[in-house]
């Protein structure tokens, strides 16, 4: 009676929503966030320089003040997927 008892546990679900992922899928999330970081950090440049060119009007203390008080920040909180548990007997 207790020779037919099966358990599989997937637990990869559930470590993955909470960031520990397979390399597979590390490799891609990490070659993703670095495309999107230099895209970022080439329309941050440009945007930068076009600003500096009008040097009358905008001086470097407001590019200080752009950077250090732009970034608005939230809290959230979000479901966490448990693992897979699949029993047969």
């Amino acid at each position: 009676m207790l020779q037919k008892l099966e358990l599989n546990i997937d637990s990869y679900p559930s470590r993955k929503a909470m960031g520990f992922y397979k390399l597979s899928d590390s490799t891609q999330k990490f070659a993703k966030k670095g495309i999107e970081a230099a895209q970022k950090a080439a329309a941050f440049y440009a945007s930068t320089g076009d600003k500096l060119s009008d040097f009358k009007n905008y001086k470097i203390a407001d590019l200080g003040a752009e950077i250090m008080y732009s970034e608005q920040r939230e809290l959230v909180v979000a479901y966490k997927p448990g693992p897979n548990i699949d029993f047969k007997a």
